[in-house]
C-alpha cells in the first residue's frame, strides 16, 4: 500500500462511497466486511479518532471503489454492502502516527474477521537487526571497466514499536543506511517497507521508510567503476550484520574478496558463485572490503577509453598546440634571420610573444577547441575566434580587428 493510493482513497471518500456504473442496474452480490484494529505496543491504547480505509481494485487493475469506516469503543469496524468482484482485490489500511498499517484480501476472504495491528513509534534505529546482507557480483564489463552488483538485505525489527525516521534530528540515527563502492551510480532500491525516500548520504544512501515490527527485505542494485584490478572501500555495516557475504561468479576465476572467509560455493539459477563470508558484525564496526582480480581491458581498449574521456583532451590539446606553435615560432625565427650583409632596409622580424603570453594563448586555443568539441560553440564563431588567437601568436604586433577583417575578405 503506497501513500499515493491512500491519498487518492481519502479524496475519493469525500466524493463517493461505492460507485455504480452507467447503464442498466444489475444485481450484484454484496457482503459485509468485519474487522478489528488492535495496538501491538505493550501498554498502549488506540486513539478514538482512527478511521479504516478500503480500496477496491478490479481485475483490470483499476480503482473500482472506496470506503471508510470508523472504530467503535472496542476497536471494531464494519464495511456494509461491499460489492464482491471476481478477481478483485480489497486493501484495508489504517493511518496511525503517520504510518500506514493494513492488509490485502481477495474476494474469497472477505467473510473472514480481519485484524489490523498498529504500533507506537520509536526513532532509535539501533533496534533494527540485519540478519543477512549478501552482495552479488552480477557482471563485469572489462572494456568499460565497470562492475554490476546487487545487494540483498534481510532485516528484522524485534521490538513492539515501528521505527519512524526523522531526518531533522542529527543527534540520533533514526533511519537505515547502507554503504556503496566509490563512484557507484545507477542506484535502484526496492523493499517491502511502506513509503519512504532514498537520500544520498556520505559514501552511500539512507532509506527513510518506516520499519514495522517483524521481518523485511531490501534489495538494491548499482554499477561502480574501477581503474586497477583492486577496489577497496569501507563497508560500514551501520546496522551491523549477523552474516555478510559476497558472491563472485565462477566464470571470473581470478577475482577474490579479501578480509572475508572463503566458504562453500553457491548456485543461483544455474550460475555458480564463489562465496566469501563474515559473521557477527556489531553495529558500525564494518570492514575494509577489497575486491581483487578485476579483469583489465587490452591495451587498445584502454587507449580508446582514455581518448574518449574529457581529461584526455584537456591534456592532449594544449600539449599538441604547444608543440605546433613552438615549431611555427622556430620556423619564423629562422626565416627572419638575416646575415650582416643583408639589406638594412629589410624590416626586422617580430619578436613575438613572451613565453608567459604565449602559454596563455595556447591555453585559450585549447579551451576554445574543447568548447567546440562539446558542441557549445557554433562553427563560424569557433573558426573566427581561433584565427584571431593564432594571429595573436604569429603576428602579435598586428591589429586584431584589422586582421579579422582581412581574413573575412579572404
Amino acid at each position: 500500500m503506497t501513500i499515493k493510493l491512500i491519498i487518492l482513497a481519502a479524496l475519493a471518500v469525500s466524493l463517493f462511497a461505492f460507485p455504480v456504473g452507467n447503464g442498466p442496474v444489475q444485481a450484484q452480490q454484496t457482503t459485509d466486511v468485519h474487522g478489528k484494529v488492535v495496538n501491538g505496543t505493550e501498554g498502549a491504547e488506540l486513539p478514538g479518532d482512527l478511521s479504516v480505509l478500503m480500496l477496491i481494485t478490479g481485475a483490470d487493475g483499476r480503482l473500482a471503489g472506496t470506503g471508510q469506516a470508523d472504530l467503535d469503543a472496542d476497536g471494531q469496524f464494519v464495511f456494509k454492502n461491499v460489492e464482491v468482484l471476481d478477481e478483485g482485490s480489497y486493501a484495508i489500511s489504517v493511518d496511525h502516527l503517520g504510518v500506514f498499517y493494513g492488509t490485502s484480501l481477495a474476494a474469497d476472504n472477505l467473510a473472514d474477521d480481519l485484524v489490523v495491528t498498529v504500533y507506537e513509534t520509536t526513532k532509535d534505529a539501533s533496534i533494527i537487526r540485519v540478519e543477512q546482507q549478501v552482495m552479488v557480483i552480477a557482471g563485469v564489463d572489462k572494456d568499460k571497466q565497470q562492475v554490476s552488483a546487487i545487494e540483498f538485505v534481510r532485516i528484522f525489527n524485534p521490538s513492539d514499536r515501528t521505527l519512524l525516521p526523522d531526518l531533522t534530528n542529527f543527534d540520533q540515527i533514526s533511519f537505515l543506511r547502507f554503504a556503496l563502492p566509490p563512484g557507484a551510480n545507477d542506484l535502484t532500491v526496492q523493499s517491502d517497507l511502506p513509503g519512504g525516500d532514498i537520500s544520498s548520504i556520505g559514501t552511500g544512501f539512507a532509506l527513510t521508510s518506516p520499519v514495522i515490527p517483524g521481518a523485511h527485505s531490501i534489495d538494491f542494485s548499482y554499477i561502480f567503476p574501477y581503474d586497477v584490478e583492486t577496489v577497496s572501500y569501507r563497508q560500514s555495516l551501520v546496522q551491523g550484520a549477523d552474516v555478510f557475504q559476497v558472491l563472485v561468479p565462477e566464470k571470473i576465476p581470478g577475482m577474490a574478496i579479501l578480509a572475508l572467509t572463503n566458504v562453500d560455493p553457491v548456485n543461483i539459477q544455474g550460475t555458480s558463485y564463489r562465496a566469501y563470508e563474515g559473521r557477527n558484525f556489531p553495529p558500525g564496526q564494518g570492514l575494509q572490503l577489497e575486491i581483487t582480480g578485476l579483469p583489465l581491458p587490452g591495451v587498445w581498449a584502454r587507449f580508446s577509453n582514455s581518448v574518449t574521456s574529457g581529461a584526455f583532451w584537456q591534456i592532449a590539446i594544449p600539449s599538441a598546440l604547444g608543440i605546433t606553435l613552438a615549431v611555427i615560432l622556430l620556423w619564423g625565427l629562422i626565416r627572419g634571420y638575416r646575415p650582416d650583409s643583408a639589406n638594412d632596409d629589410q624590416p626586422m622580424p617580430s619578436k613575438g610573444l613572451n613565453p608567459a603570453e604565449r602559454a596563455a594563448v595556447v591555453q585559450a586555443v585549447a579551451a576554445l577547441d574543447q568548447q567546440f568539441q562539446d558542441g557549445g560553440l557554433p562553427e563560424t564563431e569557433y573558426g573566427s575566434q581561433r584565427q584571431e588567437l593564432m594571429a595573436r601568436v604569429l603576428n602579435p604586433d598586428a591589429d586584431l580587428a584589422g586582421a579579422s577583417q582581412s581574413e573575412q575578405i579572404e
